[in-house]
């Protein structure tokens, strides 16, 4: 189990409430658009894609938060967007990454949740998918870092 403080995060970012049902519907054309508007206003792209998910508890009826975010560069500028920036707050989790198609999603959730009450640690209720490389042509080309919040 590979337990890691994430630092604060700048990103430019999505906010709704969904759940695991509806998901998606917010798959490749949000992500899309926040790249489009980071360019559209000169912003400095710093990292990939973040999902967020708040609340989320592995049962596809229940509403949560959700937040797709692209790490960027604070900037002086006001965006004329409908897109927001804040700063993704420290995070502290264990995690762990999946080589392959997301299907293999579920699999490492369970892995790492097993770590967690195994290691005597408490879930915070907060986690996040960082898509390093998204291949949607060759699935198996895919790059998903799984990190699960986790309470000190």
């Amino acid at each position: 189990m590979l337990i890691r403080t994430i630092h604060p995060i700048h990103v430019l970012f999505f906010e709704t409430k969904t759940s695991l049902k509806e998901l998606s519907q917010h798959v490749r054309h949000v992500a899309r658009k926040i790249y489009q508007e980071a360019v559209r206003n000169d912003l400095e792209i710093t990292g990939p894609v973040y999902w967020v998910y708040e609340g989320a508890d592995g049962n596809p009826e229940t509403v949560f938060s959700l937040t797709i975010a692209l790490p960027v560069s604070p900037s002086e500028k006001i965006l004329n967007s409908e897109f927001k920036t804040k700063f993704l707050e420290e995070f502290n989790c264990v995690t762990e990454q999946l080589f392959g198609d997301w299907n293999g999603l579920g699999k490492v959730y369970g892995s790492l949740i097993s770590d967690i009450f195994s290691g005597n640690k408490t879930l915070s209720g907060k986690n996040r998918e960082v898509y390093i490389n998204m291949d949607f042509e060759n699935p198996e080309r895919n790059i998903t870092e799984v990190q699960i919040g986790i309470l000190n």
